[in-house]
């Protein structure tokens, strides 16, 4: 502390700024100067030597904005509070706050431009009243001032952490040429750069937050589902104990006595029949109740989870494969979400700038696994039943699909939406406390047609694919009932469909010049805009729309179709079909997740790479999944079907939703920007799946697994 209090006891007067001994000027125009040495910030440089002259002064004016900014747009309570802390630097308190203010850091040629300070050592800051004086008696807020600094064709943003007085409020804007401050003063005329600083904004971070009504009715709605796990506990307790009861009572009962205690019983049984019948009324609603409760007991749905009897038949291959999926997604994601809290982030390109990391950058196909399983189990329900002969209730077929997953889906929108902001606080959770997009568009997630949102306003971003997958459910019996019925025109149906789906892909990536995937985009674009363009672009025209990701789940469907043909003709392959087969499907996958690296595509090669990857990468997972239920999987069947991936299988759905929650959240706690390395981001991953399935785990034992049995309890009891 001694070197801080001898900063504060300074001979500078204490009208001072805080943010003047900084020189803030010094090291952006040092960072100016050297920008063009660095390889890794080549988006910059063009701009350095008007960077260098025009931001230095601006920046010594920092008190000036903030003195601005609390005159004209707050109350004369932060005002005073305001200079109250100015006049007191000196004292404990005042260090501390100066102390936690954002202080330049090493790295920023790497990109680390965000500082963010102390948070907690400003949120725990009280200044104690002033006697007899209506000063101080307020606490430390903290703020994130973030300073866009434009150039020609690229915009820099400092992120810069403050405290200041509890009693300043945010401000989504207080510069613009005609309020509070005119920038044009501070920027030389005929320079070519437009402004130094176009737009800064102020964003503050309460202290507490409120609940709103609808975070009290989503812990109502969570309460009433504990309530109802504690119901079905006891209720499977009591039915434990009373079967446990009756065997002993048969083990160590004598035949004579049992058969008096049977007549005995009956002649009771009888009399109470005769003279109380509500009696037996009450015992029977009281049964109905514990079958509704016992479907939401946690041992039960828990033991159901665990198990790792065959689920699917023969099908053990699945869930290795469904749950691999899972893991490549949430694998992906960690290095998506991490991006904004990387303090390297220029150095972060270099890293993955190497033939591995393509499974990262092209691990979009781990949703088209999903794709091309969601159709095989669909189309091989649909013919099991056809050949057993039983009919199919298409009014059921699609209630029974949306409430297997609308209410769990449901719940976590609720839970993001309303609680999701009161899970952690710091520098990074001001940006992620809150998603409006929910609270504006969750009923496009309820009807499941969000992905025709734009990419920018979808609620719980992810959740596209389950729009496109109950898309895809929705129109299967128009190529199911003609495969079964009237094979040729199914096949006509099945390639009109692959067509659009080619033609699609082809033509919208030829008309808008997209790329062909992120490793793409980041070679491609020619700044952090164009990037950023390019992403959107890509996700809103091509990635998340039906007519172009279909290709995977079409293919599930012909594979199902097939084996239901050929299963009384269960011929095995040759060794010489089989090489052709694993050499072929393996070349196949390979180019399509490491075919791109480096590799610089025309306009037409990358629409034919978009048009047909997606369905390509399907057809060599379909391979794999054929030759495993034929029974010549080898080494690859023994892995997908090792039993220890059926639970996690079970509870992919679950997972999917949840761990960009986790993911978010964890990132958006973070005190500190953390360094990107490759050992970093593979320990984050380990603990990422952890946790992830372990929160998995509880949703589905309080909502899921709940939803599934009285689903179940409702159709067994329309059918009796």
């Amino acid at each position: 502390m001694k070197p801080i209090r001898d900063f504060a006891n300074s001979e500078t007067t204490q009208e001072t700024s805080a943010h003047q001994r900084y020189d803030f000027g010094k090291l952006i125009q040092n960072f100016a100067n050297r920008i063009e040495k660095s390889k890794n910030l080549t988006w910059f440089s063009e701009e350095k030597r008007t960077l260098s002259k025009d931001t230095d002064f601006v920046i010594s004016h920092l008190n000036e904005i903030l003195e601005e900014f609390h005159i004209q747009r707050d109350s004369n309570k932060c005002f005073e509070d305001w200079n109250y802390f100015l006049e007191n630097l000196k004292s404990d308190w005042g260090v501390r706050m100066l102390d936690s203010y954002g202080k330049p850091e090493s790295g920023i040629l790497n990109g680390n431009l965000k500082w963010f300070g102390e948070y907690e050592e400003c949120i725990n800051v009280f200044v104690p009243h002033k006697t007899y004086s209506n000063k101080g008696g307020f606490h430390g807020k903290y703020c994130i001032l973030e300073i866009p600094v434009k150039l020609k064709n690229e915009s820099l943003s400092f992120d810069v952490g403050l405290c200041l007085p509890d009693s300043c409020h945010s401000s989504e804007s207080f510069f613009n040429s005609s309020k509070n401050l005119n920038l044009t003063d501070y920027i030389k005329s005929g320079e070519y750069i437009d402004s130094v600083l176009n737009v800064t904004k102020l964003t503050c971070q309460n202290a507490t937050q409120e609940f709103t009504k609808g975070a009290l009715a989503m812990i109502c709605l969570i309460m009433l589902f504990i309530f109802s796990l504690v119901i079905g506990s006891l209720c499977t307790f009591h039915t434990y104990f009373i079967k446990k009861y009756e065997i002993r009572k048969f083990h160590f009962e004598s035949n004579d006595l049992k058969k008096l205690v049977v007549d005995c019983g009956d002649i009771e049984t009888g009399t109470l029949k005769t003279e109380n019948t509500s009696l037996g009324i009450v015992s029977s609603y009281f049964e109905k109740c514990k079958l509704f409760f016992n479907c939401f007991c946690p041992f039960t749905n828990g033991a159901i989870l665990m198990d790792t009897s065959n689920g699917e038949g023969h099908l053990l291959c699945l869930h290795g494969i469904r749950c691999l999926s899972m893991i490549w997604i949430i694998l992906c994601h960690n290095y998506v979400f991490s991006f904004n809290a990387i303090r390297n982030p220029a150095e972060t390109f270099k890293f993955m700038d190497n033939w591995y990391y393509q499974i990262i950058l092209n691990g979009f196909f781990s949703v088209d696994s999903f794709f091309l399983l969601s159709g095989f189990l669909v189309a091989r329900l649909f013919f099991e039943k056809c050949a057993g002969n039983e009919k199919i209730s298409w009014i059921y077929f699609y209630i029974h699909r949306y409430v297997r997953l609308t209410p769990v889906y449901m719940i976590v929108i609720g839970f993001y939406t309303t609680l999701y902001a009161h899970l952690s606080s710091g520098p990074l959770w001001i940006y992620a406390d809150t998603d409006p997009n929910c609270q504006a568009s969750w009923w496009y997630n309820l009807l499941y047609i969000n992905n025709f949102q734009t990419v920018t306003a979808l609620c719980m971003g992810w959740s596209w694919y389950l729009a496109n997958d109950m898309q895809f459910f929705v129109i299967s019996p128009l190529l199911l009932i003609p495969l079964l019925r009237w094979p040729k025109i199914g096949y006509l149906l099945i390639g009109v469909f692959f067509c659009i789906i080619f033609g699609s892909n082809f033509f919208i990536t030829y008309k808008y010049n997209l790329s062909a995937g992120l490793g793409t985009i980041v070679e491609q674009s020619a700044n952090v805009t164009d990037f950023l363009s390019r992403w959107t672009d890509y996700f809103d025209l091509l990635y998340m729309k039906p007519h172009t990701r279909m290709g995977p789940y079409l293919v599930g469907i012909v594979l199902a179709y097939y084996i239901y043909k050929s299963q009384k003709d269960s011929r095995k392959l040759s060794l010489i079909e089989l090489t052709v087969g694993w050499v072929f499907t393996s070349a196949t996958a390979l180019f399509c997740l490491f075919g791109l690296y480096h590799r610089h595509l025309t306009i037409i090669e990358t629409a034919f790479y978009n048009a047909v990857s997606r369905t390509a990468f399907g057809c060599c997972l379909a391979w794999v999944i054929f030759v495993c239920i034929n029974g010549q999987g080898g080494i690859v069947n023994s892995i997908l079907s090792w039993k220890c991936f059926i639970p996690f299988s079970k509870l992919t759905f679950c997972a999917y939703l949840i761990h960009p929650i986790v993911e978010t959240a964890y990132f958006s706690s973070l005190r500190r920007m953390f360094e990107f390395s490759g050992i970093s981001m593979i320990i984050m991953s380990c603990g990422f799946l952890t946790f992830s399935f372990a929160a998995a785990f509880v949703v589905s034992l309080l909502f899921e697994s709940p939803v599934i049995r009285l689903d179940k309890l409702i159709r067994n009891k329309f059918r009796s």
